[in-house]
């Protein structure tokens, strides 16, 4: 230790003689004291270095193989791998070919696929909606019976998802779990505001407390979205809800009926998929026969080759069943294919109905069994 400090003092001592000396023989030449002050401190630097040497432990030397040794590399090694590198970057891209049994596991068991697993129950929602398949066999179908799909005008992708998606909800939250109204509350006041061009005023004091939370919610989420409402406020202490619903052909066409078509699609589709069944399906399309009669299909699917006829009214509208009647024959469907959906109705009138009009009369809730039976039998 005394050693290192009396070097120490070597180096200070020898930088200021040195330095001193060039001043007092150059006194106006500064260069030259800078120099010999640099002489010194390197000078008395060399000798720690020397000192140091000497006085190093052998166990504070380091190793010659302290660190690990990187293989040597032949040119023949770096080729190699400079090839494989890149065959793996020009291999071209190749996607899974899914049969029928993979897409259903697919769908019925989404944890297999934990990379795009979303429980969202909204998303899940809107990925089947957007996963139709092709309209082609469909529209093949009936051209080759004689009838032409018309050409409708571009849908806007971003307002069908959020029409999709409200309606979805709507569908599924329209009687609570007791059957009780439910969102089904909100939705008589909308129609209301808009056939009497009124604002909108639903009072909810006597709806449960679950009722009033999903009623509320789902009124802002309609709000958030900006196509709805142009006004929204829940005043909590009055349990009213007050609103403007917007002019736009689009919305009110939603409220009056639309909503009601993308449930019932959303339902039949998801049931087609679940089953592992081939289909193609024609929504809101307008149809012409050679003699130029015309109109609109609610839903038209083909499944495993074979048509599926359905209508949806969220009214008793008594001309509706003729009407049906008359595009099911006309259109060549079997009545157990043929289906008119009526919002709310009565199961117990369904079998007495059906029978007086030879097809199937039914109600949201039962509609799925009923097609899984007409699809069984055939």
């Amino acid at each position: 230790m005394q050693k290192w400090v009396a070097d120490g003092l070597l180096v200070g001592l020898a930088t200021i003689v040195l330095g001193s000396t060039a001043s007092a023989l150059f006194p106006r030449n500064s260069i030259a004291s800078i120099a010999s002050s640099s002489l010194g401190a390197v000078s008395s630097s060399m000798v720690l270095a020397r000192r140091r040497t000497r006085l190093l432990p052998k166990s504070e030397e380091p190793e010659e193989n302290a660190y690990p040794q990187l293989p040597e590399l032949s040119e023949k090694h770096v080729s190699d791998v400079l090839e494989e590198s890149d065959s793996a970057e020009h291999t071209p891209f190749s996607e899974p070919v899914l049969d029928k049994n993979s897409k259903a596991s697919l769908i019925e068991n989404p944890s297999t696929n934990p990379s795009t697993e979303d429980t969202s129950e909204e998303a899940e929602n809107l990925q089947l909606l957007d996963g139709r398949l092709s309209e082609e066999v469909a529209i093949k179908w009936l051209a080759n019976r004689g009838v032409s799909v018309m050409d409708q005008p571009e849908l806007d992708p971003h307002t069908e998802e959020i029409f999709n998606k409200h309606a979805v909800r709507l569908g599924n939250k329209y009687k609570d779990e007791d059957g009780q109204p439910q969102l089904s509350r909100l939705l008589g006041q909308i129609k209301w505001s808009i056939t009497n061009e009124r604002n909108l005023t639903c009072h909810l004091s006597r709806a449960s407390q679950k009722q009033i939370g999903t009623i509320t919610q789902f009124g802002k989420d309609l709000d958030k979205d900006t196509l709805f409402f142009s006004r929204y406020k829940y005043f909590p202490g009055e349990k009213i809800i007050r609103a403007s619903v917007r002019n736009r052909p689009d919305t009110r066409s939603f409220f009056t009926g639309g909503w009601f078509e993308r449930f019932i699609e959303y339902k039949v589709s998801d049931f087609l998929q679940r089953s592992n069944l081939s289909y193609s399906r024609l929504m809101n399309r307008l149809i012409q026969f050679s003699n130029g009669d015309s109109f609109e299909l609610d839903l038209f699917y083909v499944v495993e080759g074979k048509p599926l006829l359905i209508e949806c009214k969220t009214g008793r509208d008594r001309d509706a069943y003729q009407k049906f009647s008359d595009r099911r024959k006309r259109l060549s469907i079997s009545p157990e294919r043929a289906f008119l959906v009526i919002l709310d109705f009565d199961p117990d009138e369904t079998e007495q109905l059906s029978a007086v009009w030879k097809f199937n009369i039914v109600g949201q809730d039962n509609l799925i069994p009923q097609i899984e039976a007409a699809l069984g039998s055939n």
